[in-house]
């Protein structure tokens, strides 16, 4: 796409305006908004797209029992240890994620119980009943822990607080713990109980909560959007015949042409390829554990919506760029390449 075609030669001129990639197109409005003399639109950040509440979101699971004069069959499939845990102190208020752990190590070994040989048929019926109904209710387990998890509720409500300008750190980390719920999800489509049982879901949420990159992330779209916006907004009012008329050279066009040079490029285009780059990335895999839950549709716009308008935002910005170029002695011919 055009959007990408500056090149990026020029990405070692970082200059020292502070990590954060807001600060950056801060920094660049403000200069702009000085040399051309023109205050910044006024606006506030939109609030984005609303969450359904958790109360609102999360299912009972079925509760079932097994018949305490089985206690002989719980002791010979190992169950009775899961058991006793489920209905400890910790286990009756067991966070939704520790919930799903528990469901399906319950799965994994109650499938083990049953390639056992029974001389009960009655008890035998029992258990692959149980096991049925376990495998029916899965699903609500994973989705409440997708749902209301409090790590994760925290990364999809998003925080205030924007990634840095390059080299954000917890972006490996929180690709890999996303990618291995994912797989969890699919473990759990396959009725794989084994393997699901053996990834540490607990594991996968401290990584998330370690870095809130994903919170981090979708503030950072919207609010790059917005700058963007803003800063369109302000140049829509200069073009060549306010800048340059009759072509003529200015110390105001070769101020703008320095802080083109020393901030969009390595400073604004590096941190929009930057946020590209991690939303091309993980955005796909919030999708795959999304897609099918009440909150698919808001998370579309928190994420995919405010990326595909930083983008546009970017776009247009750049075609400002291009067109005073073309009309105007800036000479930044060896920087901006026509769409």
């Amino acid at each position: 796409m055009k959007l990408w075609l500056l090149p990026m030669v020029a990405l070692s001129l970082v200059a020292c305006t502070g990590n954060n990639g807001d600060k950056a197109l801060t920094n660049y409005q403000q200069r702009l908004a000085r040399v051309l003399d023109t205050p910044l639109p006024n606006g506030d950040l939109a609030a984005p797209a609303p969450l359904l509440a958790e109360r609102d979101l999360k299912q009972a699971l079925p509760d079932l029992r097994i018949d305490l004069t089985d206690a002989y069959a719980s002791r010979r499939c190992g169950l009775d240890t899961l058991i006793g845990e489920r209905n400890s102190s910790l286990g009756k208020v067991y966070s939704a994620s520790k919930q799903l752990s528990y469901e399906l190590r319950f799965l994994q070994q109650l499938a083990q119980c049953l390639q056992q040989r029974w001389d009960s048929d009655e008890l035998l019926a029992q258990l692959q009943q149980v096991y049925q109904q376990k495998q029916l209710s899965i699903d609500i387990a994973f989705n409440n822990m997708l749902l209301t998890d409090d790590t994760l509720r925290k990364e999809l409500l998003g925080i205030r607080k924007t990634l840095p300008l390059k080299d954000a750190p917890g972006y490996s980390e929180t690709w890999q713990a996303l990618s291995e719920l994912t797989r969890l999800q699919q473990l759990i489509a396959e009725q794989n109980w084994h393997a699901a049982s053996q990834i540490d879901i607990e594991q996968q949420l401290q990584r998330l909560y370690q870095f809130n990159f994903v919170g981090r992330l979708q503030f950072s779209l919207r609010l790059s959007q917005h700058q963007l916006a803003q800063l369109n907004a302000m140049l829509e009012q200069h073009n060549s015949t306010t800048l340059c008329p009759g072509g003529r050279d200015s110390e105001q066009l070769q101020i703008l042409a320095n802080i083109f040079g020393k901030y969009f490029i390595p400073e604004v285009q590096l941190y929009t390829v930057e946020l590209s780059r991690y939303q091309q990335q993980l955005w796909p895999l919030l999708q795959q554990l999304y897609q099918h839950t009440p909150l698919n549709t808001p998370l579309q716009q928190r994420f995919e919506q405010h990326y595909d308008g930083m983008r546009t935002e970017l776009s247009h910005h750049v075609t400002w760029w291009q067109n005073l170029n073309r009309q105007c002695p800036l000479a930044l011919n060896a920087t901006v390449k026509g769409p």
